[in-house]
């Protein structure tokens, strides 16, 4: 059996999705905690997909927007 609250740990606690899924369906409001980030959020916009990009709200992924869009401009050239 184990104790409900593990206080003394000396490494880090992980819940598998599968647990949370136990969690969950025990009750538990589940909310992971925050955790700091070490990469910038343009560097993460960047990694991503057009349709993933274009699912994301915020000033700083409209910038890689468009900066995407400049890109491809400069690649193939303006028609104007």
């Amino acid at each position: 059996m184990t104790k409900p609250h593990q206080y003394n740990q000396d490494g880090p606690f992980f819940i598998t999705k599968e647990v949370a899924a136990q969690m969950i369906a025990g009750g538990y409001e589940f909310e992971p905690p925050l955790i700091p980030c070490s990469i910038r959020l343009g560097d993460i916009l960047e990694r991503m997909t057009v349709a993933e990009l274009a699912l994301q709200p915020g000033e700083i992924a409209e910038q890689e927007r468009k900066r995407r869009q400049n890109k491809q401009s400069s690649r193939y050239g303006s028609n104007g």
